[in-house]
């Protein structure tokens, strides 16, 4: 299990720092704001597939992801363009606001 959580962290953290555009979700498992974000980040992935990529980071699985960024909440929503912050927004969000973090970025 452990070498799994490395893994995955690793490859976010690789994806967070390469992508061309990446929107990081910092979330908890626990966190009822986390549950109820989840439906919408899961649509946002829908939209914005081929736009950009969209990372989960479990904020209790991926301990140095979530220090290296100093989360501090959850939801944490951050936006990326190689490897560089652009936007960054905790709490939960409607679809429209983290689509229009992205637009207001890439155009």
């Amino acid at each position: 299990m452990k070498e799994k959580k490395v893994a995955r962290e690793e490859r976010n953290k690789e994806k967070l720092a390469n992508a061309d555009w990446a929107m990081a979700e910092f979330y908890a498992t626990w966190s009822p704001h986390c549950q109820r974000m989840k439906p919408v980040v899961e649509e946002f992935k829908k939209l914005m597939e081929g736009t950009l990529e969209v990372v989960e980071v479990d904020v209790d699985q991926e301990t140095a992801l979530t220090d290296f960024y100093t989360i501090e909440s959850t939801p944490t929503f951050i936006l990326f363009r190689k490897g560089e912050q652009l936007w960054r927004q905790s709490g939960e969000l409607t679809l429209e606001r983290l689509e229009r973090a992205v637009k207001e970025f890439k155009s």
